[in-house]
């Protein structure tokens, strides 16, 4: 330190200006570049964005308060560390890590040059803006397999898969005759309604399953590949990134009617088939695995040699083939645990213990065990939903897991039916039609935000906080689809993923936690999308609070606050505040 000055000291003033501005510069390109990072606890900094803000916005001051936000009180999580370490192999950094404080950064990410305010759904699952996601790249990588294609200023999706080179929708329809569905229906009569699509690409498989009332958890990391994620969100699909790796899936258990894997590339005889067994605790009685991939056909000698490891892999879970078809091999879960029951003593992989809880998820470890049904599931030999639409509004048989009555759950979905027609009247003057496609709800409850949308054309990523993770069972039970969470930390999204943000209670559980409420609104920001609306939905201080920073969040380009009407989940003062944030750039600012 005492160098440092003494080199200070002796430098002349003219220099010393030009090191000044240097400096100003490079940390404003800084703060750019690890804009997503911000939050506690938010993804690595090269993955924030996928659009080099650097080189197409130039730098930016920190002392411009109109691009950055300084945030006057910064804290770090103390209960979860930076593992430097990371194991490739087990594609561990691709997983959900803390960065060091140093590469924290409470910034506004700004969109790229050029950015345009996205195409509406249904017209954006097929093309979307370029300026947008400039990853023209993933377009020549997979320009054989009808992924995507750069057309002018905009970017086509044919629809086209790794394994389905002739559009989703009619390997959709192949699919459902493999497994012999009445009409050719992948639904089956609405008894499969969520589906897992692991390695999805740009998630078209998802997009076309939409039409046929089923929604897809289109799952991707950021990996070679990168924006694919980014592209889906563009498109209007749901999706997150996501990847198979040490930790379990940020989902309860048996969530999903299929799991779908086409060409994913995954190893899944590693570890003693851990991978498996994590879709194995996610599929639901009965639910099925579809694996379109060399290794289900093998007709080379490694390919055949991988299909009956994983052939005899599967016989020891008690899985079965229920189907097989060209490319693809559709595997089939025991309804029940009498399989299980009679395997000879030390067959691998073993039962879980009892102890463990399978629905148990945030920075939960894997584990190489199946996870056997209760006594009551065993003995029902099912999961006893209802099928699709009617088991969004039927109390699911887990409410009882969570101590709520049916009773409660059908008042819940009343009062939340009520408060969305109460937020649509509020919105109405400035939403145009169509212009809400992605939505997020931050302390889903029991699903009832989401289930009041349902005649929307949306869809809503429900994200249950850690301390309320339990009730993640009944949003899947519902036909919905959503993670656990922990808002101290970022999202694992992109930036500009979501039109809409609803937050109800979420500020006060995050400061009742200690967790920085500058850093909460930031990453709020970070996930919405310009001319994107937030509806918050808390106390009357926090709302004042948040009211002040509504200018630096650019938030202010309408605005409105009001007390809502009493209901059953109402708590004294409380106060919704609504407000939709602009469009901006930064300009690049000249240094002489």
């Amino acid at each position: 330190m005492k160098h440092f000055r003494t080199e200070r000291v002796r430098a002349t003033p003219k220099l010393f200006t030009y090191v000044l501005v240097g400096f100003i510069a490079l940390l404003g390109l800084t703060c750019l570049y690890y804009g997503s990072s911000f939050a506690p606890g938010s993804r690595k900094s090269d993955e924030f964005d996928g659009s080099d803000n650097r080189a197409r916005t130039g730098s930016v001051t920190m002392t411009n308060r109109a691009a950055v936000l300084a945030v006057s009180r910064f804290e770090v999580p103390k209960s979860v560390p930076l593992k430097l370490k990371l194991n490739l192999t087990l594609m561990e950094h691709y997983e959900h890590h803390c960065p060091p404080p140093e590469r924290r950064f409470n910034c506004l990410v700004p969109p790229p040059t050029g950015y345009k305010i996205p195409l509406r759904w249904p017209v954006s699952r097929d093309e979307v803006w370029k300026a947008n996601i400039p990853h023209t790249h993933l377009a020549q990588e997979k320009s054989d397999q009808n992924w995507m294609v750069v057309n002018g200023d905009k970017i086509n999706f044919p629809g086209g898969g790794t394994h389905f080179h002739y559009g989703a929708d009619k390997y959709i329809v192949s699919l459902a005759q493999m497994l012999k569905f009445p009409g050719d229906k992948l639904n089956n009569g609405g008894s499969i309604r969520n589906v897992l699509d692991v390695g999805c690409g740009v998630a078209s498989f998802g997009a076309y399953l939409l039409s046929h009332d089923i929604i897809a958890m289109s799952l991707a990391p950021n990996d070679v590949h990168q924006n694919q994620i980014q592209f889906a969100l563009e498109r209007g699909i749901p999706s997150t990134l996501g990847v198979l790796g040490t930790k379990r899936l940020p989902y309860p258990s048996r969530s999903f009617e299929l799991a779908h894997c086409s060409r994913c590339r995954i190893d899944w005889l590693q570890r003693d088939g851990i991978l498996l067994l994590e879709l194995d605790r996610l599929l639901r009685p009965g639910g099925y695995f579809v694996y379109s991939s060399p290794e289900a056909y093998a007709h080379d000698t490694e390919n055949r040699k991988i299909g009956n490891a994983m052939h005899d892999l599967f016989k020891r879970m008690c899985w079965r083939v229920v189907a097989k078809r060209d490319q693809s091999v559709i595997w089939r879960k025991p309804i029940s645990n009498s399989c299980y029951l009679k395997r000879e003593a030390g067959v691998q992989p073993p039962l879980c213990p009892s102890g463990d809880d399978p629905d148990a998820t945030w920075n939960v470890s894997m584990k190489a065990c199946i996870s056997p049904y209760s006594v009551r599931m065993h003995k029902e030999r099912w999961s006893g939903l209802v099928p699709w639409p009617r088991r969004l509004t039927a109390p699911p048989p887990r409410l009882e897991e969570v101590g709520v009555t049916p009773e409660q759950f059908r008042e819940d979905t009343e009062t939340w039916r009520l408060r969305v027609i109460e937020y649509s009247k509020l919105l109405k003057p400035m939403v145009q039609k169509n212009s809400i496609r992605n939505v997020m709800d931050m302390s889903s409850n029991l699903g009832g935000f989401a289930a009041a949308l349902n005649d929307k054309d949306v869809w809503v990523m429900n994200v249950m906080p850690v301390q309320s993770s339990p009730r993640m069972k009944i949003i899947y039970d519902r036909g919905l689809i959503g993670a656990t969470h922990d808002w101290c930390e970022a999202f694992d999204t992109y930036p500009r993923t979501y039109d809409l943000i609803h937050a109800w209670n979420t500020v006060t559980e995050t400061r009742t936690r200690g967790c920085s409420i500058e850093d909460l609104l930031i990453e709020m920001d970070r996930i919405l999308r310009p001319e994107g609306f937030v509806i918050i939905r808390d106390t009357s201080d926090n709302i004042s609070y948040i009211k002040k920073y509504l200018t630096l969040l650019k938030w202010d380009k309408w605005f409105t606050e009001t007390t809502p009407k009493g209901d059953s989940l109402s708590t004294k003062d409380e106060r919704v505040l609504i407000a939709r944030k602009k469009l901006w750039s930064v300009p690049a600012i000249s240094v002489s």
